[in-house]
């Protein structure tokens, strides 16, 4: 399967997490987003938040200002220092939402209560939007500059640091862009196979470490120590490297 060098950010679907101990809002919530083709996870307590973070980063979450054991707000800057991701603050106070603003946090958008559900769908798509690493403007460019190389998206082959040209695989390519366009989000490998193999992961398909494994041979400079592409072991995997959109080839003195 070939991608395109304009293809959309996400090639699975954007996770949700929903932090709300209203059980039955909970249930509502859930439904609305599966019908509009999101995953959805959800918790009714900040600690087990935590937990489903610690295991599984979502591409945003939803969250409830009163939770039965902390304050949503508190939570929202805590979540911000360890973790790349919008948050939407649901309240049904306005002293609330004056707090909200008041705390300038810059992830943390809010709706209050009861909201109107296409609002609320609009509002989580506008969020993952204005997240999302790829922008229109970089959408046009050529160039993908990470670590000491190059990707050239028109042509689909790697530069290094010397100029030399690296083919790629339409399946080293395609796995590529996906890291990229994941923004730093771990990328399980459920993800990456029905990205790239239009399948489900059985748990035992070993076609996803494999070209990853060929992958690092050509983007990493030691495979046994990668710096580029790295493994959550027990999920999936993760681009560390810092990524910088460009219309010209050779930018590696922007990176010394």
């Amino acid at each position: 399967m070939m991608l395109s060098s304009d293809s959309t950010i996400r090639l699975y679907e954007n996770k949700v997490l929903i932090v709300d101990d209203d059980h039955e809002m909970v249930e509502l919530l859930q439904k609305l987003l599966k019908n509009h083709g999101f995953s959805v996870s959800f918790a009714h307590s900040l600690s087990g938040a935590l937990t489903i973070l610690n295991k599984k980063v979502p591409d945003i979450i939803l969250l409830d200002v009163m939770l039965p054991d902390g304050n949503g707000i508190d939570a929202c800057q805590q979540i911000q220092r360890n973790y790349n991701i919008p948050i939407i603050m649901l309240t049904a106070l306005d002293s609330d939402v004056k707090k909200i603003l008041s705390y300038e946090l810059g992830a943390c958008q809010y709706i209050t209560k009861p909201f109107n559900s296409d609002v609320l769908v609009a509002q989580i798509k506008s969020a993952l939007r204005q997240f999302s690493f790829v922008t229109e403007e970089n959408r046009n460019k050529r160039y993908v500059h990470f670590g000491h190389l190059v990707l050239d998206l028109y042509d689909r082959y790697l530069i290094n640091a010397q100029g030399v040209s690296i083919e790629l695989s339409n399946t080293e390519y395609d796995l590529l862009r996906l890291l990229i366009d994941s923004n730093r989000k771990i990328l399980s490998r459920n993800d990456v196979t029905k990205a790239l193999f239009r399948r489900e992961y059985d748990g035992s398909d070993r076609a996803v470490d494999i070209i990853v494994g060929r992958l690092r041979k050509k983007v990493e400079e030691d495979t046994a120590n990668p710096k580029i592409i790295k493994t959550v072991h027990g999920y999936g995997y993760i681009m560390l490297a810092d990524i910088y959109y460009s219309d010209q080839k050779m930018l590696f003195e922007h990176h010394k």
